[in-house]
């Protein structure tokens, strides 16, 4: 299959080449300190930028954008409201105020700036739902204890929650809610770029492996009206998806629960993961794409959508993404190379990296 990206220029990539494109400077994790900042006014910003993490967490789980969205309104209006205190809620939004989130008019009312805007509910580009589950205990706790996961090398989930994390998002369902739907927001960040890059002109059936609400297969089946899927995912998130799949594609999906470190539906010849290798570390990725490459037909396409540790380490969102997989997971983020290695020891051959507009590449591999 070629990308959109070739056919435009009238080529086929080589097989291991790689595609790139400019990428935004918003797209760009970094840090600069103007010179007249001395460094330990620097470091300090570091150390409580916790504090702004939590404090969009708040404003995203409390729902304040959503109370803006008809209008500017006072702390004491949204105290009536979201049930809040009128002063909280003020030195809350005073702060946010500050970094351009929302704004404050000459009357004390706050209203959405287009960066508050991002913390609506279930609007496109909403990352409302990340906010809150990167603030919940499922993540949040296991921060705290980044030290010694580096110390081990280990995962503090179990030890800060009493459990791995996926299974304590079964016990715990309205944050494995929160969870769920934050992956919807980074898939619906995901899919408009994949089905931009890449044609699927030629898919007869793909599977989306870990596909949660299947978010990223409803924008593939858009893309190709005569292909079919199967959303395969664990049984208590198959259980939630049913009200949440897309009506326009509904008759051409199949959800499927089961655990794909056992095994995967077989006779797709696309698997789609997005953001499921970089969970685990190389044992379990391993493992994972192994079952993937038994399960596709001869010549098979694997797509893995994941963000990729810059060889040259700029600034980028990978950098902190991968101490995130090793904290709560164990997992990690990788590099070009090191997805060529895992892939190639899986039955795969990697043959291209199409770069996109949003911090996800699309690796493309074939079954060999």
């Amino acid at each position: 299959m070629k990308s959109y990206a070739n056919q435009r220029q009238g080529e086929k990539s080589m097989p291991g080449s790689v595609e790139r494109e400019p990428r935004r400077e918003a797209e760009i994790l970094s840090v600069t300190s103007p010179p007249q900042q001395p460094p330990a006014q620097v470091m300090m910003q570091l150390i409580t930028g916790y504090w702004l993490s939590q404090a969009v967490g708040a404003a995203a789980h409390l729902g304040i954008a959503d109370a803006l969205a008809a209008g500017p309104r006072t702390s004491e209006e949204l105290g009536q409201t979201i049930g809040v205190q009128p002063q909280a809620v003020f030195r809350l939004l005073r702060l946010l105020t500050s970094l351009g989130v929302f704004r404050q008019d000459e009357h004390d009312s706050f209203a959405l700036n287009p960066l508050g805007e991002t913390l609506l509910s279930e609007t496109p580009g909403s990352v409302r739902d990340f906010a809150i589950t990167e603030t919940a205990p499922g993540h949040w706790l296991p921060w705290g204890r980044l030290s010694d996961s580096v110390r081990t090398g280990k995962p503090m989930a179990r030890e800060t929650l009493g459990a791995e994390l996926f299974d304590w998002y079964a016990q715990n369902p309205e944050e494995a809610g929160f969870f769920t739907a934050a992956m919807g927001n980074l898939s619906a960040l995901a899919a408009g770029e994949l089905v931009r890059v890449y044609d699927f002109t030629n898919v007869e059936k793909v599977i989306d492996v870990g596909g949660a609400h299947g978010i990223l297969l409803g924008a593939v089946l858009k893309a190709n009206p005569n292909a079919s899927g199967i959303i395969f995912d664990l049984p208590h998130v198959i259980g939630t998806a049913e009200n949440v799949i897309d009506p326009a594609v509904r008759d051409r999906y199949e959800l499927v629960s089961g655990d794909f470190f056992e095994s995967v539906p077989p006779g797709a010849d696309l698997h789609i993961l997005k953001q499921i290798v970089h969970d685990w570390d190389e044992e379990r990725a391993s493992l994972l794409l192994r079952n993937c490459h038994d399960a596709l037909r001869p010549g098979g396409t694997l797509l893995l959508i994941e963000m990729i540790v810059p060889g040259d380490n700029r600034p980028d969102l990978a950098q902190a993404m991968d101490l995130n997989m090793l904290v709560i997971l164990g997992g990690r983020e990788r590099t070009e190379e090191e997805y060529r290695s895992i892939l190639a020891a899986s039955g795969f051959r990697l043959e291209r990296v199409i770069a996109t507009h949003s911090p996800f590449s699309v690796i493309e591999a074939l079954r060999v």
